[in-house]
């Protein structure tokens, strides 16, 4: 059976369910037990997945490192072949009011114009850059923002709200 992209979601979400009760088994040797089975069988895994890595060759390592599943299995365990600073750029490449100013691990800097009426707040704006990161790019620690250059930001210019002249009602 192929996963839809929804059926994948939703298998992600509950298997992270599952990995946060884990910390909740009350007897601490089974707790252990079932850690270590998950942390050797993860291994096994990655293991694999690294093999088949080494042979295939770049257009293939390329169409299964753009599938979104696979690739967080590759970030996982340390295989993904696009460098982490190209995932960032691709992943905030085109947000609007989103500048890359510097990408340099352990950190990620951006500069942040909210951009106005109906957009995201600076704030809104800061943890959607936040959250893109750390699914593009989980190894980077933090990501730092400044507000972009510029004053007081205008939500709607004073021009734009006039198609023309104002005319008296008796001349229209």
């Amino acid at each position: 059976m192929v996963w839809e992209e929804r059926e994948a979601r939703e298998h992600v979400a509950r298997t992270e369910k599952l990995l946060s009760a884990l910390g909740g088994i009350a007897d601490a040797g089974a707790r252990e037990q079932a850690l270590d089975a998950l942390h050797a069988l993860a291994e096994l895994y990655g293991e694999c997945l690294a093999r088949v890595m080494r042979c295939a060759d770049e257009k293939t390592t390329d169409a299964v490192a753009a599938d979104e599943l696979v690739s967080h299995l590759l970030l996982v365990h340390d295989l993904h072949p696009e460098p982490a600073g190209e995932r960032v750029r691709r992943a905030l490449d085109g947000m609007p009011g989103v500048t890359v100013l510097a990408v340099e691990e352990p950190a990620v800097r951006v500069a942040l114009r909210p951009q106005g009426c109906g957009a995201p707040s600076g704030e809104q704006l800061a943890d959607a850059v936040r959250e893109a990161v750390a699914w593009a790019a989980p190894e980077f620690e933090r990501v730092e923002t400044e507000k972009a250059g510029g004053d007081a930001e205008t939500l709607i210019p004073v021009d734009s709200l006039f198609r023309g002249p104002v005319q008296p009602a008796g001349n229209r």
